[in-house]
This record gives C-alpha cells, structure tokens and sequence, in this order.
C-alpha cells in the first residue's frame, strides 16, 4: 500500500485521507467495528481496490500517518507530534494533560498542554496562512502562561516577522523531531480572568468558586453564572490561570483515558485524546485495531 499512495497522492488526495484521523470515524470503528465513513473517503480517493485486505487497522493507520507525514503534513500531523513528542516525551499522562480544538476568547487553541502550568500551541503548517496569527495569539495570551507556534522550516521566518519576542518558536523537521526555535516568556501574570472564566465548564468554575469563596452564591439558577464570573474575575490573574490549570487538568485525571492512549499506535494519539470514547467503546477500538481491514472498510 505505502508504495502506491505515495506515487498517487497529490494534495487533494492527502486532504482526502487526512479526513480518516477523524472522531467520526474512531467512533464508527468503535461502536460497528466497521466504518462506512472510511470506505467513502478511500472510495473517493480511488484506494479502496488497492488496499491489502488481510492488513490489520493498526498498521494501515501507521502506514497512513507515515504517508501523510511524506506527502501532506497537515495540521493533524503536528497535533500528533505534540502529543507523542511533548506530551508523552517529555512529561507524563499522571501529571499532563492535553485538550485539542480549546477555546479560547474568540478562538480555538489548536494544542493546550497542563502540566502544573499551562501551554498552548499554535499549528502553522505548510498548508495555512497567517492571516489570523496575530488575533490568535492575542486571544491565547488572555488565558496561558506560555505560547508556542510550531510549524514548518519553509514558514519559520515568516512566523518570525509576525510574533513577538514572548512568543516560542518550534519547528517540526522531516525526521518527526520537534525543535525549539525560541523559548516562550512566561505570561500568567497578565491573563484575564474573564476570559479564563468564559472558558470553563459550569462544574469547573463551580469548583474555582467553592475552594476560593467557601461557596456558590445563593440565587436562583438563572443568575448563578453571572454572580460566579463576578466572583472569578476578583482573583489575581496568576491564582485564576493556576484554578483554570487545575480544574482543566482533572479532565484527564482519569486511569483509562492514560490507558487507552498509551494502548493506541503512536499515529494515533492526538485522536485518542479527544475522541471521547466510552471505556467500553475504548475496549472494543483497541479489539477492532487488532483485526483485518477488510472487515473494517465496508457496509457489509
């Protein structure tokens, strides 16, 4: 298979199969064991004849991401990096946590890494402009202590002319290596608690509330939320991003979201992190990675 896609591909076609790092169709493969999302994308890229019936899941995603890695290095490739390079290379699933797709003021972080403090990386692959960069960084500079942007040699020096110095520089070489450019400056002390606040779930600012107030304001549930971000936005920025860094990072405290990720193939745990499986539906992916593809790509 890697031999064919690799002459076929062009970047239509990478944009295709990228689509099958997907939750849709994790989801599919977990609940049916079989996804009808995937074969329509590998019909439409016309590879669907072409695939070796008899290879397992888990290597067609390997061979796929390896592929992709090649020949169209989208933004899923780097999320990937982060995950398998930062999160898991340096740091550990006990005292780290990742969310992708984070929002974050007006935006959505691409990467956000908790560990005891918070940073947030910004994708700029080769496919992406920067017509946005600036209004991004501003929004994640509201909410993180540190800021990166990783991205590719060929965009580094325009990325450069576009940040500040406070903001770190990484870059994703061709042997999956991520390299630093230039360190972030820390930045807690300046974030704004309203906008910490507004990205918080209802049982996370709950939380915030009761350990740094003794209690939840007593009115009616219709003012509950205004009478909170009043309270929250009283804290110093620095103990309202550290609250924001524990609340966040009990979303992962949870001994089968570190099982299920360290059990996946390397090419698939950015994914495994925000698929949001049930554990039974974590069961029944990891049994299904381990079966044929040509159980798996077809309605039947």
């Amino acid at each position: 298979m890697a031999l064919y896609l690799t002459r076929q591909t062009d970047a239509q076609c990478g944009a295709g199969l990228a689509r099958l790092f997907s939750t849709s169709v994790i989801k599919e493969l977990a609940c049916k064991g079989f996804s009808t999302i995937a074969t329509r994308i590998l019909d439409e890229t016309r590879l669907l004849p072409f695939l070796d019936p008899t290879m397992l899941l888990r290597d067609f995603f390997e061979e796929l991401f390896a592929l992709l890695f090649r020949s169209y290095r989208n933004e899923y490739i780097y999320k990937n990096a982060i995950a398998n390079k930062i999160l898991l290379g340096r740091h550990s699933l006990r005292s780290s946590f990742m969310l992708t797709e984070f929002r974050a003021a007006n935006c959505k972080a691409d990467a956000v890494i908790l560990n005891g403090t918070s940073n947030v990386y910004e994708i700029k692959s080769e496919f992406d402009n920067l017509d946005r960069l600036k209004r991004q960084i501003s929004a994640y500079s509201l909410l993180f202590d540190h800021v990166h942007v990783i991205t590719s040699a060929e965009q580094l020096q325009k990325i450069r002319n576009e940040v500040d110095e406070s903001i770190g520089l990484m870059v994703l070489n061709d042997r999956h290596q991520i390299s630093t450019v230039r360190n972030s400056r820390s930045m807690k002390q300046h974030v704004q608690p309203e906008a910490i606040f507004d990205s918080l779930r209802k049982h996370e600012y709950m939380q915030v509330i009761i350990e740094k107030f003794g209690r939840v304001p007593d009115v009616p549930n219709t003012r509950i939320y205004n009478e909170c971000k009043h309270l929250f936005c009283k804290l110093p920025p620095e103990v309202a991003h550290d609250a924001m860094v524990f609340v966040l990072q009990r979303r992962g405290d949870c001994r089968a979201i570190r099982e299920f990720v360290t059990n996946v193939p390397p090419s698939l745990r950015a994914l495994s992190l925000s698929c949001n499986l049930s554990r039974r539906e974590q069961t029944a992916f990891l049994n299904v990675l381990n079966t044929n593809t040509g159980d798996c790509f077809s309605s039947g």
